[in-house]
């Protein structure tokens, strides 16, 4: 069965759609048109949150005291409608595994040859049948490039499903008209996406994997680094998918080690035959369990290298460090995670 899919019909609008080529002196017209689109979004919006509530109310009397409590995570979810109460029957006591799982996603038909589609994801995920989640999902590329993580707030697991909503802002639009987007205070886009994905306990690794969608119509725009001398172009799709996997899930013997001493440390891995790209990512794990934003770095590298310097704090810290490559076709062909305090524990 396929995972649960949010409700992706709701009117959405693009900055990007309104006739942001005209002059400066009707950049009041533009404001106005936005303002009147952006209300009957708005309205739409609310219309279709009331449905949900009230079909919600029709099948809250098959939940038990316990299912009850996760009333208001489940009243913040877009579930089709047709198949809500199909869905509350599915709660279990049993469901996929839980705990910190960490993974890629690959950004599908951006139409972008040049552009590097492949970016981190987190989910700290609930033991129990039904759940809250955590996690962020990561555009970073280089160090140079701030970690803009867009970040889970308000999702749930329920048996072997996981579904929610991702919001956050990314970098700056690139584009000849951003001093239009600058008067409405667009300038960077803060994005709405709904995820959703499922427990895959038969295939290698038992991943928790799906996709996730941007309903702010802004696939298929360059974005770049609004850090000066930091270089970082890449382009947004409107749909990607994700992968995660457990942190003892091993995959092509990359031989990850962490060597060095105190604050000289350096993680060193092997890449795989026909590795085209390496995607390092660095997590504080005391900050992705409680719900915080726990990256901080994430780095593709494409040429071949073989070791990445962490950010070593002043106080010990526990960090996952994960390493995963891809191939010229953004296939995971390598995977291989460490945890560890840094620096060590004295």
């Amino acid at each position: 069965m396929s995972a649960p899919k949010l409700v992706l019909s709701l009117l959405t609008v693009s900055m990007l759609g309104l006739t942001l080529s005209a002059c400066g002196s009707d950049s009041d017209k533009i404001k106005e048109e936005y303002d009147r689109v952006e209300d009957q979004v708005k309205d739409e919006y609310d219309r279709i949150e009331d449905k949900v509530k009230e079909k919600y109310k029709e099948a809250e009397d098959k939940l038990t005291d316990d299912e009850k409590s996760m009333a208001e995570i489940l009243e913040s979810i877009f579930l089709p409608e047709e198949s809500f109460d199909n869905f509350l029957d599915k709660l279990t006591p049993e469901g996929g595994r839980g705990g910190l799982y960490v993974g890629h996603f690959v950004e599908l038909n951006d139409g972008d040859n040049n552009d590097i589609d492949i970016g981190a994801v987190y989910f700290d995920i609930s033991n129990q049948g039904a759940g809250s989640v955590d996690g962020s999902f990561s555009y970073q590329q280089q160090a140079c490039q701030e970690n803009n993580a867009l970040g889970i707030n308000s999702a749930l697991k329920i048996d072997n499903y996981i579904a929610g909503k991702v919001t956050g802002s990314l970098d700056t639009l690139e584009f000849l008209d951003v001093k239009y987007v600058s008067d409405l205070g667009l300038e960077t886009p803060n994005l709405l996406t709904t995820f959703a994905g499922s427990f895959e306990e038969k295939q290698a690794g038992s991943p928790w994997k799906g996709s996730f969608e941007y309903l702010d119509g802004l696939g298929g725009q360059k974005l770049s680094s609004g850090e000066d001398n930091c270089k970082v172009t890449y382009t947004l799709s409107n749909r990607s998918n994700f992968t995660t996997y457990a942190l003892d899930y091993d995959l092509g013997k990359m031989n990850l080690d962490v060597t060095g001493n105190g604050s000289q440390k350096t993680v060193t891995w092997q890449n795989p035959i026909n590795t085209q790209h390496v995607l390092v990512s660095q997590i504080d794990v005391n900050k992705a369990e409680s719900g915080a934003n726990g990256y901080v770095q994430n780095l593709v590298l494409s040429n071949l290298e073989t070791q990445f310097t962490p950010v070593i704090p002043n106080s010990s810290t526990n960090y996952a460090i994960v390493v995963q490559a891809f191939d010229a076709n953004n296939n995971l062909i390598g995977y291989q995670a460490v945890v560890q305090d840094l620096p060590e524990s004295r």
